[in-house]
């Protein structure tokens, strides 16, 4: 790789060696499906994650709840909650759609239209250590409003990272992704359907992840080992 700044977006990112340490040294980032009637349509790789929206922004943020299946876990009990945000179009801020009550909407929008097509999407990237919050929140809020809000869709964001210390283990720096796939506007035709042009393709899953790498200079293993190769003839 090449050292030095490179421009990426409305940053720069240095490329240091220390940036293929990830939590997903294989995968730094993956998209996963929430989805309330879960078939074979779908792998099980996709399906990893939480059955509603409400879970998956509970556990993003450490909080409690309850949805339809019960209490969640614990989460709150954790203590790798760096930041969190929003990233969202002008017709989404609406103080209803606020906090997880977005994804409470989501989750009752899937009972009524199509229970079995995704209710959002669960995306988790690793992000570049020895940076500083101000610079992976930079880099987020770049990402998310360039590729996925641009597009319509809002994107609720936290960072999980947690020093080594004495009785644990490093908790290595990486960012959840919430992202809506149905349409959220009451006002809006859409409203609680599925949008087919946001992230629901393979291709578009690809592409998505191809810009995380971009962006945060981390790729995974087999990409740096083709490259080498290629090289090197």
């Amino acid at each position: 790789m090449k050292k030095g700044p490179q421009r990426r977006g409305p940053f720069f990112i240095y490329r240091k060696k220390y940036e293929m340490i990830s939590i997903h040294d294989a995968r730094p980032f993956n998209t996963r499906y929430v989805i309330r009637e879960r078939s074979s349509r779908y792998t099980p790789e996709l399906l990893r994650t939480h059955r509603t929206a409400q879970a998956s922004y509970a556990y993003i943020n450490r909080q409690n709840s309850v949805d339809e299946w019960g209490p969640t876990p614990n989460w709150a009990a954790r203590s790798d909650l760096a930041a969190a945000g929003r990233c969202a179009p002008a017709r989404a801020t609406d103080p209803k759609l606020s906090g997880i009550a977005l994804w409470a909407q989501a989750d009752e929008n899937a009972v009524r239209y199509r229970p079995d097509e995704p209710t959002i999407a669960h995306c988790v990237g690793s992000l570049p250590r020895h940076e500083d919050l101000a610079f992976w929140r930079n880099l987020i809020e770049g990402f998310a409003e360039d590729y996925l809000v641009a597009r319509g869709m809002v994107v609720d964001w936290a960072i999980h990272h947690q020093a080594e210390s004495d009785d644990q283990p490093e908790i290595a720096p990486h960012v959840h992704l919430l992202i809506t796939l149905r349409g959220y506007d009451p006002e809006h035709r859409d409203y609680g359907k599925v949008r087919q042009n946001w992230l629901r393709t393979d291709n578009s899953r690809k592409r998505l992840a191809e810009r995380w790498w971009d962006r945060t200079g981390i790729v995974p293993p087999e990409y740096v080992m083709a490259a080498t190769t290629q090289k090197s003839r």
